[in-house]
């Protein structure tokens, strides 16, 4: 019942949303802050996650995020939305997060229902502009990550997100020790960065509902 309710509640929500004001609540202290319109004329790449509301077998109400290959690239080792890069036989972004969502979870299409589109943002080391959706499962998910892109998908309770303080960890940039601000998954495991900013936005969103 109450991912029924959370579904109605984020459908019929029409205000503005939080936007970069909520993003940047979890953004690194040494991010440029970007104007998304002049961003867009410098065609950057285009890609879009997605934020899986389901139930798990005792009824809570999860999301899961996956934890990225360590690899040669900016998000080696990170933990991410579902999602990736829109596609020229996507018909729209919204399906764009659709599909990458099927493909890296191992989850049933049919049973994804898009529901609302967070703001987008803009990643500077990869240059990529992202559009977040959530979506809602119906039914019992079995994840079956594709392997060659991701290491774990670790659920994250929706109750103990909204009610947990984002905390502040140390990483070394370049020699440099910068305090960065994420959410504590496990320990020392972190969501940062702009994955960090767009949950930032949907657990402010849903405080709003």
């Amino acid at each position: 019942m109450y991912l029924d309710e959370l579904k109605a509640k984020l459908e019929s929500y029409d205000k503005e949303l939080p936007g970069f004001e909520a993003q940047k609540k979890l953004s690194p202290p040494y991010r440029n802050t970007y104007d998304i319109e002049e961003v867009k004329k410098n065609n950057p790449r285009i890609a879009a996650v997605m934020i899986l509301l389901c139930e798990n077998e005792f009824g809570d109400v999860e999301f899961p995020v996956i934890l990225r290959h360590t690899y040669e690239g900016v998000h080696s080792n990170q933990f991410s939305l579902p999602g990736g890069s829109f596609e020229p036989e996507d018909i729209d972004l919204a399906y764009t997060a659709l599909r990458e969502t099927v493909e890296e979870l191992g989850v049933e299409e049919d049973n994804i229902e898009i529901v609302k589109q967070l703001t987008e943002l803009y990643i500077p080391p990869s240059d990529f502009l992202v559009y977040p959706y959530i979506g809602i499962y119906h039914g019992l998910p079995d994840f079956l990550p594709d392997e060659s892109e991701v290491a774990e998908i670790v659920p994250i309770d929706l109750e103990a997100f909204l009610h947990a303080q984002p905390v502040t960890f140390e990483r070394d940039f370049s020699g440099y020790k910068v305090d960065i601000p994420g959410y504590e998954v496990g320990e020392d495991a972190y969501i940062w960065g702009a994955t960090a900013m767009m949950l930032s936005e949907f657990g402010t969103l849903l405080e709003k509902l």
